[in-house]
């Protein structure tokens, strides 16, 4: 459902993490069983990890940890209200323990609508004492990436009964001149969800952290013992170690994906700012049949109520030009 597939001799274009891996982790995932032979404590690399990554930082075991805290904790009795598309993960941790769960439909002309979003927000504030809005930006599946401080302002005078949790998971790949911070000392509200899974491209380390001015104790509570396990331990001791190589690496990142969605701008859906890009394919039953012979996997997005589109995790120069190629010709013959 969320991409990926067990067959390594099929391109899988389904999963959106990078196809780059820094030398320092390549390196150090030859000692690996080092790590893998004993307890790690988190507390042990976490102070000299807040000194590179902020105080308000709380180091879990990738998005998918934080995300479970927050539906058993930050949405309990809340009405959580999810823009979409979104991230389908949202709706099932806001199942667990929140008093409702509301959509609503932001993607309009190949941008978000903030401003819709914030009316429904006002709405539910007249129905309900507490309001959690969750949103990924950059966006998946459309890889648009939006500032958010307007938004944020705008419900800035309802921030005692407003938790607005934003999912940066691809943000590591949105180039310098696009990215606005959001300031938490200004927004305490606001709770920063973060992962090395994608800039890494290491999905089998589960590995982030949450930055949060008000509720950083609830995930210190309730993270998991040893959750991200001797791998991911090593990880997170080689970015500290190696911190000024792993922003280089970030920044070659950066360069690399730009000029790969540039390739694929006529294609493009959605002004894509990531590793990842979503493309309107028309026929789905004619396309999976011509992939399947090629020996190609891509994300499906029916059940972002996307149907005739798909999402692509860029991948070497090798292999965007072969689905670049099978693309153009598709839709070429189509129209």
């Amino acid at each position: 459902m969320h991409g990926g597939i067990k067959d390594e001799n099929t391109i899988d274009f389904s999963i959106s993490v990078n196809t780059l891996v820094p030398d320092f982790i390549k390196i150090a995932f030859e000692d690996v069983l080092r790590y893998e032979t004993r307890y790690t404590y988190v507390e042990w690399i976490e102070e000299d990890f807040k000194k590179l990554f902020g105080e308000d930082c709380t180091i879990v075991a990738g998005a998918t940890e934080a995300l479970q805290i927050i539906g058993w904790t930050i949405m309990k009795d809340a009405c959580v209200l999810i823009p979409l598309p979104n991230y389908t993960e949202y709706a099932k941790i806001a199942r667990f323990s929140s008093s409702q769960l509301k959509t609503v439909w932001i993607l309009e002309n190949g941008r978000l609508n903030l401003d819709r979003l914030t009316k429904h927000v006002k709405d539910e504030l007249e129905k309900h004492k507490k309001i959690a809005v969750i949103l990924g930006n950059p966006n998946n599946p459309t890889g648009i990436y939006e500032d958010l401080n307007c938004f944020l302002k705008d419900l800035q005078d309802y921030s005692e009964k407003i938790i607005v949790i934003v999912d940066e998971a691809f943000v590591d790949f949105v180039p310098d001149n696009f990215l606005r911070h959001i300031d938490l000392d200004k927004f305490e509200n606001v709770i920063i969800l973060r992962t090395f899974t994608k800039i890494l491209g290491i999905p089998g380390v589960r590995i982030g952290y949450v930055k949060t001015k008000k509720y950083n104790h609830l995930f210190k509570k309730y993270r998991m013992l040893w959750a991200i396990g001797g791998s991911g331990y090593m990880v997170l001791e080689k970015i500290v170690e190696n911190y000024h190589d792993y922003k280089k690496f970030i920044d070659k990142t950066k360069k690399y994906y730009e000029d790969e969605r540039q390739k694929f701008s006529h294609l493009m859906a959605f002004p894509s700012k990531t590793n990842y890009l979503t493309c309107k394919i028309q026929n789905e039953n004619t396309f999976r049949k011509l992939i399947k012979q090629k020996n190609i996997h891509v994300r499906f997005m029916k059940d972002f109520n996307m149907s005739g589109y798909i999402r692509l995790g860029l991948k070497s120069q090798k292999d965007n030009q072969l689905i670049l190629h099978l693309l153009t010709n598709y839709l070429g013959k189509e129209r």
